[in-house]
C-alpha cells in the first residue's frame, strides 16, 4: 500500500502519492491501477520500475566507484 510504502520512506502518504502522480504525468504513464482494496502495478507501471531499478543501480556502482574510492576516503 502506499501507506506502508511511505512509512518506509519516512514521508507522508500524501507526499508520495503526490510524487507518484507526478512522475505519471511526466511519464505519461499510469503506473498504478488504484481502487478500494489498493493498488497493483500496470504493464507499463511493472516496465517502468525495471527501468528505474536499473537507474538505481548504476547510480549505485558510480557513487561505489567515484565516491567511495576517493584517495583519502
Amino acid at each position: 500500500s502506499i501507506t506502508e510504502a511511505a512509512k518506509l520512506l519516512f514521508i507522508s502518504q500524501p507526499s508520495l502519492s503526490n510524487s507518484i502522480k507526478e512522475t505519471e504525468k511526466e511519464a505519461g504513464i499510469t503506473i498504478f491501477l488504484r481502487n478500494r482494496t489498493g493498488i497493483t502495478l500496470t504493464k507499463e507501471g511493472t516496465e517502468f520500475l525495471g527501468y528505474a531499478r536499473q537507474v538505481i543501480q548504476q547510480m549505485e556502482l558510480l557513487v561505489d566507484r567515484y565516491v567511495t574510492n576517493l584517495p583519502g576516503k
